[in-house]
């Protein structure tokens, strides 16, 4: 408008005639008409980035905005103050008055500390971090408005805190039971934009590598870290910290008046304590290194003289005595102060009665933090055999098939009732509602007697969570269970890690693995799959591949189809191969023709061979499957419906687009009849579709099968791959339409999502999302992003490099400039995404 008002005032300038005027007006006819054409091209323009904003934008866009993008919320759905904190507080909590003071002094949010303050208490187990952090939170000097438990042992404990935390905060959509991921978003954008003080503390924090994807960066708050060693996570150069010390000769004194009650406190301030009392005490003290743990336990035994002695000097004697003839570890050798303690706690352990030593033994193997009592309630009876055979419940409220009575499992048996009781007024557990708790220090003290002792425990232990653990059967998949799962994974997870540390070199330990332990784990394993925890999962399938007894049995199989799963979501063909080719003979061997077990390989066989175009042979293993899946009726329609869906996938790779919808649609219509039209299954589905218009070049109808796809993959699971995917794809046609802003703000979605399932290296799917922003970018007219795009283009083409090295995707063909052939480029990027989400 500026140039024509520019060129009308030029005109009239230097043709004041009306002669010159006529003569002139031709020329600036033109270039007004070349100016308004240009001006209705960007208004038409415009137009359609504000008219697609409302039609496809509203609904999608602006209600993903609302979910990921860092926009403040003016109403907090919580209830203030909130106080997450295991147990409750410790009543003889002693001193520590400088540790405290220290923790405070740095994370007071009134102080001129950092906006994102991070203290690190650290030292020996059983040194008294946790009781320290546990004090500083319900004492709460700094008056934080909420606080956090987070525990740290493994990645499963921690990804359940934040899904306590988003339940605790009543975050939108909040869910503790599955939807991991989705959770921690929330928690994260809470944690970024809360005007609240809050605090978190992060307990036996040991890994950078778990921890990294939970750290709230940017945030505004304060971070209280208990760990063994002073690590600085995150790489945080102004975090503080201090070593615990263990308390000294005369703290170790007071301590333990105080927890032999008001009157020996007295008589240590009068003096009127005997010196040989005095000086056996001082002794045995010495022995436990001032740690506070064992302090009490001391003041246990001196307390009851049915377990030490009638004097301190009769304990103290019992205690050394003891100390020589104390049995050797099944775990490996101890040090001397550990030698010390575990003959404090073998006397402690001694004293109690058969059923309480029996149900401590199991305890000692589970996951410490949150064991529910139903675990030991079955209602399957037979699961109490073995060690604890007396907490089944009465023989008249079970049933001819062992089963017990509802109503009889409610409530624990008197003999589990008394043997719990038992060892809370030891100190040995903590009791909450319906859930247990035992300290790490406890578990590892915990001395079997035998290797028979041990097992004996192990099997026990087995067979609670095994029962307990939903099953996975003919590879259905355990998502209506997922809740069930959350509950007993932990203690999977644990068994798993407790029979590497015990068959582990050099440990000396013959701890076998039943058929039972090696079922539990690939249950497992199978959920951690379903929730793409597949480094966890890898880890569970190599210890129950080392316990499985038999390398030629289904069950192997089983673990063999688990891991070939989790490498074909990783990209990782060449493995994936390895394990699905042992499944598939395996099952050949042993199964029948048309068992569905067979189908479930020729599935996976027909989808390995799809990812690297060996179409013909992806055909015929399809083929085999939906044969069998016929047969099978009703029962296997859904996996008849997944197979239709890969079929489908053969021919759009073939470029046979109507035979590919065709195929597209019947397993729509079975998903629809079996599944429901809003399951997951149907994203998949809805992507598939989008996949064969976007070829065909029909972008609007593309565009509305993507956004089919990620309305159903955000209500389920928001940060899955189909979701990254649909977002990238959604990236691509509006790049192909030429919106570049709308095009880069979808693939920086799909890049969060993917940068949050990956954290720590850039995985195929990121690379590939880096590659494609990069081109939008460097498609932009005005040049705005051309620095931005070679670097984004640079980091994209090392992780491909890399990737590729490693045997993840194609090698890529150079033309004779030395230059990638651009077909074959993109090529490449996509190769290094699994297929279901290409």
């Amino acid at each position: 408008m500026i140039s024509i008002l520019a060129d009308s005032v030029k005109y009239l300038r230097f043709n004041p005639t009306e002669k010159d005027a006529a003569r002139a007006w031709p020329q600036l006819e033109n270039k007004i008409n070349r100016r308004l054409v240009e001006l209705d091209a960007t208004v038409k323009h415009l137009n359609d980035i504000t008219t697609l904003s409302k039609v496809n934008q509203e609904r999608q866009v602006a209600h993903m905005t609302r979910r990921h993008a860092p926009v403040p919320e003016p109403d907090e759905h919580a209830k203030f103050p909130i106080q997450m904190l295991p147990g409750g507080q410790n009543e003889n909590f002693y001193g520590r008055f400088f540790e405290l003071r220290a923790i405070n002094e740095y994370l007071d949010w009134r102080g001129s500390n950092p906006a994102l303050r991070t203290y690190t208490i650290y030292g020996r187990r059983g040194v008294g971090k946790t009781e320290i952090a546990l004090q500083y939170a319900y004492s709460n000097p700094s008056e934080f408005e909420a606080i956090f438990w987070i525990r740290c042992e493994t990645s499963v404990s921690l990804r359940q805190s934040f899904s306590d935390m988003a339940v605790a905060l009543s975050l939108p959509g909040a869910d503790r039971n599955g939807r991991h991921e989705e959770n921690l978003i929330a928690v994260q954008k809470w944690l970024k934009l809360t005007p609240r003080r809050w605090l978190l503390i992060f307990d036996n924090a040991e890994r950078e590598s778990i921890l990294k994807r939970y750290w709230p960066v940017g945030a505004n708050g304060a971070i209280l870290i208990t760990s063994r060693k002073y690590y600085n996570f995150m790489k945080d150069m102004k975090r503080r910290g201090e070593t615990v010390k263990p308390f000294n000769e005369q703290q170790s004194w007071d301590l333990l008046m105080q927890l032999l009650g008001p009157d020996w406190k007295a008589m240590d301030k009068q003096g009127s304590i005997k010196v040989s009392e005095e000086n056996a005490a001082r002794s045995f003290l010495a022995k436990l290194g001032g740690l506070a743990l064992a302090i009490q336990q001391a003041a246990n035994l001196i307390i009851n003289p049915s377990i030490g002695g009638t004097t301190i000097v009769t304990t103290y004697e019992l205690f050394k005595e003891n100390l020589r003839s104390l049995p050797e570890r099944q775990s490996g050798e101890r040090s001397e102060i550990v030698h010390s303690l575990d003959t404090l706690w073998n006397m402690i352990f001694s004293s109690l009665t058969r059923n309480a030593r029996d149900l401590l033994s199991v305890l000692s193997l589970l996951s410490p933090d949150a064991m529910p009592i139903d675990l030991f309630l079955p209602r399957r009876q037979k699961a109490l055999d073995g060690k604890l055979a007396w907490c089944k419940q009465n023989s008249s409220l079970v049933d001819d098939k062992l089963n017990a009575t509802l109503s009889s499992i409610i409530t624990p048996p008197p003999a589990l009732r008394n043997a719990l009781k038992e060892l809370f007024d030891s100190s040995l557990i903590k009791q909450e509602g319906r859930v247990l708790t035992i300290h790490r220090v406890v578990q590892e003290a915990m001395n079997y007697h035998s290797i028979e002792d041990l097992q004996a425990s192990f099997d026990s232990a087995v067979q609670l969570v095994e029962e307990a653990f939903p099953k996975q059967v003919h590879g259905y998949p355990l998502h209506k269970y997922w809740g069930m799962c959350q509950s007993y994974i932990p203690h999977g997870a644990h068994l798993s890690a407790k029979f590497s540390d015990y068959t582990r070199p050099p440990v000396d330990s013959t701890l076998e693995g039943s058929a039972r332990f090696v079922e539990l784990l690939s249950n497992c394993a199978w959920y951690l799959y379903e929730i793409s925890d597949y480094d966890v999962c890898l880890r569970v399938i190599e210890t129950a591949s080392s316990a499985t007894r038999d390398r030629n049995s289904l069950q192997y199989a089983h673990l063999c189809n688990t891991a070939a799963s989790c490498y074909y979501e990783l990209n990782r063909i060449g493995d994936c191969r390895h394990y699905w080719e042992i499944a598939l003979n395996i099952r050949e061997t042993l199964l029948g023709e048309n068992d569905i077990e067979r189908s479930t390989s020729y599935h996976n066989m027909g989808n390995l061979e799809s990812a690297t175009e060996n179409l013909d042979a992806a055909m015929a293993y399809f083929n085999r499957a939906v044969d069998i899946r016929i047969g099978k009726g009703d029962a296997a329609a859904a996996q008849l419906a997944l197979t239709y869906l890969c079929i489908g996938r053969v021919h759009y790779l073939r470029n046979e687009f109507d035979e590919a919808t065709k195929w597209f649609a019947q397993s729509e219509a079975l998903f629809v009849r079996t599944e429901g039209a809003d399951t997951q299954f149907m994203s998949h589905v809805h992507h598939a579709y989008g996949n064969v218009e976007y070829e065909q070049k029909r972008w609007r109808s593309a565009m509305l099968s993507f956004n089919e796809c990620l309305k159903i993959a955000l209500a389920g699971t928001a940060i899955h791959p189909i979701t990254a995917a649909a977002y990238y794809s959604l990236g691509c046609v509006e790049f192909k339409l030429k919106h570049h802003e709308v095009a880069k703000g979808y693939l920086d979605k799909a890049r969060a999502i993917a940068e949050l399932r990956s954290p720590a290296r850039d995985d195929g799917t990121i690379a590939r999302i880096l590659w494609k922003t990069a081109q939008v970018m460097e498609d932009d007219t005005y040049g705005s992003y051309a620095q931005e795009a070679a670097v984004l283009r640079n980091r994209a083409e090392i992780a491909r490099r890399t990737l590729t090295g490693r045997g993840e995707g194609d090698l890529i063909s150079i033309d004779e400039n030395g230059d990638p052939d651009a077909d074959e480029e993109e090529a490449s990027y996509d190769a290094l995404v699994p297929m279901y989400f290409r």
